[in-house]
């Protein structure tokens, strides 16, 4: 009631949005209520047709009955097509109301007329009528506590007064029934009145949440899908950020070890050292940084297979022995037959970063990597006799960027990404890393690995394991037992960038390779054919090995020309795959074709040394 007279102000946009609909399921259920009345006014009408009544006291009533529910009908047509704003809201629930009075009144007075001349049965009989329309009425009309009492108390008043008015005791006792049924009714009705409103704010308000929960979701949805764009566009630009930032930087480690010969030792070669050590640091810098791209853009995959650690052992010692003997350091490495479950590509990058650390940061001493059984793992351990790692430094010594021992950020030293790498390649897989240390003293970093052990033992290698024992290697490694091994020869030379190409050229050149070089396989064919027809090679001799960029600007890429090239000269055609991108899946596929992959920028010692193990032929340090 009150709610009528001050409209739809000084309340909450939820209570408004929720009067208006309690409004308008009013006027979309309380009309088919007419219908049952008319008929109960037709039968009414038809029963007391006989009775001692004035004409004027039925006529009056039935005729406002009738005229209250013709405008009814037409407000009721009226909202079916136009609903009701929230500015209407005053003028319909007054009108709502306004209906219920009326129609309550004149049912009042309908009673009060017939129970003035019904006997004491009939008078029992119209009691209990009215308190049947009057509940009727308060069960439709429950959700709005005024529209009840509206269309209730009217009729139960005059109903009730009127029995009082006879003075008999039956009926003072029929109008006190009426009374309180009339006071209990309004009560309970109240009770359900406000727990139905609390119940529609309350279920306005989950939908009002859940609405601004599927806002968020969807905001949140369209931010991950921008955020992996731009990962993706990331990712890509690093990918071709990497090869063609590695390009230049690999002419130029090429170009500076073609320059030694032609530069007099005296004043030059001191220069091209620092030169070649500046490349060096430059080389491992972007290493790094694309690495932690690649990683945390998703594109290395960890692929666990069972896999040898004697295989990984063994390029590892061919790599860190000569690393280890340039810094005047012992390189020791204990072998090992074990079997772990691992991606051998993680793995191995893993290891390289964490002896590269120890090399980094070791003065003197001995750098030593060895596996160990602890039950069920493997635990491959990385020893140093370095600077150690405070305390205070090891929780943070994984982050992106931190170098314990290199406040002035030294160039040489690196960004301080090498064991990020490590930390994100750790996450790739079951291979967890922890650190032990003490200052001065050194450090060992350990990677646990599932164990496995092999259905059986080859008998070559039951018969060699005895005789393996620790490799320990100090300042220069020994010279392999000299061999009766082939000159070098030919190397069939397949990039499409002609710096690089001819850089490439040169430094094999200064070596004693020659070289059949061209940007296509078909060219390389053709510059092989023209060394013979110059008498520069044999007529009818092999090339001793392919080196070919991956990324050929072609419709086949590195592997193919490979392939297409051995299909020429041999299935057995050692040969290298260089490449400077992140490419996935591009090791394995290397791996399965026999093709040693290398990354650029590559050192030109480290292509001279791999080159002549695959070829059998002797390396040679300098060209004149």
């Amino acid at each position: 009631m009150n709610r009528a007279d001050r409209g739809m102000r000084g309340i909450s946009p939820m209570q408004t949005r929720v009067d208006l609909q309690m409004l308008q399921d009013a006027w979309r259920t309380t009309p088919h209520t007419i219908l049952g009345q008319a008929l109960s006014l037709m039968a009414l009408l038809w029963l007391i047709r006989g009775w001692p009544l004035p004409a004027w006291q039925w006529v009056l009533p039935t005729l406002g009955l009738l005229g209250v529910w013709g405008v009814v009908i037409a407000m009721t047509r009226h909202f079916r097509r136009f609903g009701i704003p929230a500015s209407g809201y005053q003028r319909w629930r007054r009108s709502l109301l306004g209906w219920h009075l009326s129609q309550g009144t004149l049912w009042g007075l309908f009673a009060v007329a017939l129970l003035g001349v019904a006997d004491n049965d009939w008078q029992l009989a119209l009691v209990a009528a009215s308190l049947v329309y009057a509940y009727t009425v308060m069960l439709v009309s429950v959700h709005d506590w005024g529209v009840a009492v509206a269309g209730s108390t009217p009729l139960l008043t005059l109903a009730g007064v009127r029995l009082l008015v006879d003075g008999q005791p039956s009926s003072s006792f029929l109008a006190l029934v009426m009374g309180v049924s009339m006071v209990t009714s309004l009560a309970v009705t109240r009770q359900i009145s406000r727990r139905l409103r609390e119940g529609t704010l309350l279920r306005n308000e989950n939908a009002d949440l859940v609405l601004q929960l599927r806002e968020e979701v969807n905001n949140v949805t369209r931010e991950k899908a921008r955020a992996e764009i731009a990962d993706r566009q990331k990712g890509e630009f690093f990918a071709s950020a990497s090869h063609d930032l590695r390009q230049p930087l690999h002419v130029l480690m090429l170009l500076s070890s073609a320059l030694r010969p032609h530069v007099p030792a005296a004043e030059g070669h001191g220069l091209l050292d620092r030169m070649q050590t500046a490349l060096g640091s430059l080389s491992t810098m972007f290493e790094r940084m694309f690495d932690v791209a690649r990683i945390d853009a998703q594109r290395i995959d960890y692929r666990a297979q069972a896999c040898a650690l004697s295989a990984l052992w063994r390029r590892l010692d061919s790599e860190f022995a000569v690393v280890c003997a340039h810094q005047g350091l012992q390189w020791q490495l204990d072998p090992t037959e074990a079997w772990v479950q691992a991606d051998p590509h993680v793995l191995e990058r893993i290891l390289r970063n964490l002896l590269n650390n120890a090399v980094r940061y070791t003065e003197r001493g001995t750098v030593r990597l060895r596996a160990r059984a602890r039950g069920p793992w493997i635990v491959c351990q990385v020893w140093d006799t370095g600077t150690g790692i405070a305390r205070e430094h090891r929780h943070r010594i994984f982050e992106d960027y931190f170098q314990a021992h290199n406040d002035g950020r030294r160039s040489s030293e690196g960004l301080g990404l090498g064991l990020a790498v490590v930390r994100r390649l750790s996450l790739l897989g079951p291979t967890p890393v922890s650190l032990r240390s003490r200052p001065g003293q050194g450090s060992c970093f350990s990677v646990r690995l599932p164990r496995l052990v092999p259905a059986a033992v080859p008998p070559q290698q039951a018969e060699t394991r005895a005789a393996r024992r620790p490799s320990t290697r100090a300042g220069k490694p020994a010279a392999p037992a000299a061999s009766p091994l082939a000159p070098p020869g030919v190397i069939l030379l397949i990039e499409d960038d002609p710096d690089v190409r001819e850089g490439t050229a040169m430094l094999l050149h200064q070596h004693g390779w020659r070289t059949a070089a061209g940007s296509t396989p078909d060219g390389a064919i053709a510059a092989l054919v023209a060394l013979q027809a110059e008498g520069r090679m044999p007529e009818g001799s092999m090339p001793s090995a392919v080196v070919s960029d991956h990324r050929l600007g072609l419709s086949i890429n590195g592997l193919q020309a490979i392939a297409q090239l051995r299909y020429e000269f041999g299935e057995a055609l050692p040969a290298f795959l260089l490449t400077g991108e992140a490419t996935p899946g591009l090791a394995g596929a290397a791996r399965a074709a026999q093709v040693h992959l290398l990354h650029k920028p590559l050192q030109a010692d480290r292509l001279l040394r791999l080159l002549a193990e695959a070829t059998g032929a002797p390396e040679r340090p300098d060209a004149a």
